[in-house]
């Protein structure tokens, strides 16, 4: 099980500053998956993920039962719907998650919102004119990545999905990789439903068609996710070893001043010395590394600290909610 704690900033200066800069990374961040998702993503007929995929395939749907079949009759509705299948999200994230986060991605949702209703505005630029499908793949698939990457390191996400996932995961310590494999296969399958239905092909064509749709979808999946995770670091897991002739006052120090336990190994002998030192074993986020280390160079600068990524673990764990 683990447990949700809200990390506390050092000054009030810096905290506006690093809020400031979060907000601006925040617009930006939604700025450009908006204009991803209206410019080439919904014109190479391809899905997005998250809530946005699924309001694209409500309104498609909506466009196959009171349109004659145009699967495109009502995409200039888009912000709309995305907005309101947004909102619960945001909802759950002020009462469940952190209120900052709540606030972060509400501005994500406004500035997504407003992007996305020029939608008519971008596809008209000619820079994102092409037919290259696999380019609009892999083009799409980098700046999703880049844009939720750099919005997840600031404490703020485009909300939706990822917000549930959020919630799950520290609340239930339910994998999150997990969820969006179920939610992201449910889109594909659903779309390339669509994209049979609506093909103006015929027999295997039209088959053909609605494959090529999903495997497009998914390789823009997988481009994101890995950019994603290269970016967004900050909840991975690391474990920090600290050898010391001081681990008893040090250990103190690091219960008082921080949330995470740790262990002490005594009386380990160092080979070349032959004195007696502690080993200090603390698992943390990537995001609390340069304080750690930095309280502990200040309780002793000789000591030796180790620092390894962890995979994966079992047990209790104190989450620290980023709150730049």
């Amino acid at each position: 099980m683990s447990h949700i704690i809200h990390e506390p900033l050092a000054t009030k200066e810096k905290r506006t500053q690093n809020t400031l800069i979060s907000i601006i990374i925040i617009i930006f961040g939604s700025i450009l998956l908006s204009i991803t998702t209206c410019a080439i993503i919904n014109p190479a007929r391809l899905y997005a993920g998250g809530v946005t995929g699924i309001s694209q395939i409500i309104l498609q749907f909506l466009g196959i039962i009171f349109k004659d079949g145009k699967w495109d009759a009502f995409n200039g509705y888009l912000s709309i719907a995305n907005f309101i299948l947004l909102l619960p999200f945001n909802i759950l994230a002020f009462f469940k998650l952190s209120k900052k986060y709540a606030i972060y991605t509400s501005i994500s949702t406004v500035v997504q919102t407003i992007t996305m209703s020029f939608s008519s505005f971008w596809t008209s630029l000619e820079i994102f004119q092409t037919d290259d499908r696999l380019a609009c793949v892999l083009v799409a698939g980098a700046l999703v990545g880049i844009s939720n990457g750099l919005m997840m390191r600031r404490g703020g996400t485009s909300g939706g999905i990822i917000t549930l996932c959020q919630y799950l995961n520290l609340k239930k310590g339910k994998s999150v990789g997990f969820i969006n494999i179920i939610i992201s296969t449910a889109i594909v399958i659903v779309g390339s439903i669509i994209s049979l239905i609506t093909s103006t092909e015929i027999g295997a064509k039209a088959f053909g068609e609605a494959i090529s749709t999903a495997l497009y979808t998914l390789l823009c999946f997988v481009i994101s996710s890995i950019i994603l995770d290269h970016i967004h670091t900050s909840y991975n897991k690391v474990k920090v070893e600290v050898v010391t002739e001081d681990g008893e006052r040090i250990a103190q120090e690091l219960l008082n001043g921080f949330k995470h336990g740790l262990t002490i190994t005594n009386d380990v002998v160092g080979a070349y010395t032959h004195s007696k030192k502690n080993i200090l074993t603390i698992v943390i986020q990537t995001s609390e590394v340069s304080r750690y280390v930095k309280k502990i160079k200040e309780l002793d600068e000789h000591c030796f600290i180790t620092i390894i990524p962890i995979i994966r673990f079992n047990g209790n764990f104190n989450i620290q909610i980023i709150d730049k």
